[in-house]
């Protein structure tokens, strides 16, 4: 919706829209402020309640219903992943955009689930990719060697220089993000997006037949997928548990 998410669904909205269909929360929530009547089909929305977009996942009960990522809710498992991948090493790094709304909280929520495992989460918070190369170098000589990636919009656009620039500093990187496997990341768990993308078209569909989005339920991902990158680890000099490589939906040579 462009950089500007308010000034995109104005634009739409004087277009005379019969349904928004936007991407990522803050379009989303953009969308339902300006609006309270025209249907919306969010998609790529880690929580769509704490974000006022609706009031129940099952029941929507407004204007609004769509596709959750989850994304919100992989803190833990991502720092598991961390500590399982670094074996005896129980300090990990972790990249999160400050300039977004929500990366404070979900900075939060990897810090309570680092503790609950008793690992040292180094963090650092960038508000733009020129601060990246000064962030990872803090990080590495803080003894990381494991680099968490807040999964963000920023996260996922940078994602070719983060895991670009985390390499060249001996960082692994592990995304939410399964595409991020394919373009270098050592290990990526995330939702699979080509079946929300699938799904969306059939409750636009509906939308305009008729039915209500109240009464569409928000959907989650059928499916996390698993990835790792065995090149990129190689690379590293790392040497990827078998517990890690028995439970991977594909391995990346």
């Amino acid at each position: 919706m462009g950089d500007d998410p308010d000034q995109a669904v104005s634009e739409v909205l004087r277009r005379g829209a019969d349904v928004l269909i936007p991407c990522g929360s803050s379009a989303s929530v953009a969308a339902k402020r300006q609006t309270s009547t025209i249907p919306i089909v969010f998609l790529n929305v880690g929580d769509p309640m704490a974000m006022g977009l609706v009031e129940s996942l099952s029941r929507p009960g407004r204007n609004a219903t769509g596709f959750s990522d989850i994304l919100a809710e992989l803190s833990g498992k991502l720092v598991d992943l961390a500590r399982e991948l670094s074996k005896s090493q129980m300090t990990v790094g972790y990249l999160w955009h400050t300039a977004w709304p929500d990366g404070q909280n979900r900075y939060q929520a990897t810090e309570q689930a680092a503790q609950v495992v008793g690992m040292k989460l180094r963090s650092k918070g960038i508000a733009d990719i020129a601060e990246l190369d000064s962030a990872l170098t803090a990080m590495k000589q803080n003894g990381s060697t494991t680099l968490i990636v807040q999964p963000s919009p920023f996260t996922y656009g940078q994602r070719g220089r983060i895991i670009a620039s985390a390499m060249n500093h001996g960082l692994a990187t592990i995304y939410a993000f399964p595409i991020a496997a394919r373009e270098g990341a050592v290990i990526a768990y995330g939702p699979d997006y080509l079946h929300m993308y699938r799904r969306a078209p059939l409750y636009v569909d509906r939308i305009l037949k008729g039915t209500k989005p109240a009464d569409l339920p928000v959907e989650r991902p059928a499916k996390v997928e698993f990835l790792i990158n065995l090149q990129a680890a190689k690379t590293l000099g790392i040497e990827v548990p078998l517990s890690l490589l028995v439970r991977a939906d594909e391995l990346l040579e």
